[in-house]
């Protein structure tokens, strides 16, 4: 039985976690003020200004474009991103791949920043979103062509209703992307991105996330593993942070204390990647249909 809070939409969990990036990303107002000081004003910004900031995974930008490209997104597609943040992976997909997009995210404050960005850029036509739960999608069955997770499903406990929605929502032949973080062996260091303490994280071994979709009737490619590439995005975001936190200040429409916290999880990560205790990157699966 899931345990839910009186919001009724979301599990204990689930509050947590939208609790805990709420606090960690990057608002409308520290991104209009970090653009100014590059010298755009809000009527100029483009999509690719506001990838400067809204693209906080590892790997950035080109892990989406990679994710998107095992997939096999073309224009015309209809895109479900899950755990879509403030909508910096659903605005590219659209962008660059020309997808339709629709986005959901469990933290109200994110998702109001996703809309608002995605107004900005005038792509509220091709780029939607929902503030809804992973665990219960608002979409009828065999609606999308592709379902996208980036660092998402290490923080969702209940992996079978997960992974049960996400396959009752993709189409017969349609195509799962996950871009993750798993768990490998050893001792595991925190705080974490998504986790100040073990309760808040739900890793799984990319072998039983394989089997998990298998399972599920999807042939499952090789695995990508990214874990040496993500621990140098963890090292250079820490120089990153460590030059602001210098400054007295934030970074890339981040807080100061968001900064702090980020620069911490970064420390961790970089260790635990080092050490093989966590491995990062991209499985994609196409359902038989």
């Amino acid at each position: 039985m899931i345990e839910t809070d009186n919001n009724a939409r979301h599990t204990v969990q689930g509050r947590k976690v939208a609790e805990h990036w709420s606090r960690l990303a990057v608002t409308y107002e520290g991104a209009m003020k970090t653009l100014k000081s590059k010298g755009i004003n809000a009527e100029d910004v483009t999509v690719e200004d506001l990838h400067l900031l809204d693209m906080l995974h590892m790997g950035g930008l080109a892990a989406t474009d990679e994710i998107a490209a095992l997939a096999k997104v073309v224009s015309g597609h209809l895109v479900l991103d899950v755990g879509s943040g403030v909508g910096g992976p659903a605005r590219r997909l659209a962008h660059k791949f020309g997808a339709r997009v629709w986005g959901i995210e469990l933290s109200e404050r994110l998702y109001q920043t996703a809309v608002q960005f995605t107004d900005l850029v005038g792509m509220q036509e091709q780029v939607q979103f929902k503030l809804a739960s992973a665990l219960s999608l608002p979409f009828d069955d065999a609606t999308f062509d592709v379902a996208a997770m980036q660092h998402v499903a290490m923080q969702i406990s209940e992996k079978e209703q997960l992974f049960a929605e996400l396959t009752r929502v993709v189409k017969p032949s349609g195509r799962l992307a996950l871009h993750e973080i798993f768990a490998g062996e050893g001792e595991l260091f925190y705080p974490l991105p998504w986790a100040t303490e073990p309760s808040m994280s739900a890793l799984e071994t990319i072998s039983d996330c394989s089997r998990r979709l298998a399972g599920a009737g999807y042939a499952v490619q090789d695995f990508v593993d990214h874990s040496e590439g993500g621990r140098r995005f963890h090292d250079n975001a820490i120089r990153n942070y460590d030059a602001a936190l210098a400054r007295n200040e934030g970074t890339l429409g981040l807080s100061r204390e968001a900064v702090e916290a980020r620069r911490a999880a970064s420390v961790a990560m970089e260790k635990n990647l080092r050490t093989g205790s966590l491995r990062v990157g991209m499985l994609v699966g196409q359902l038989s249909g």
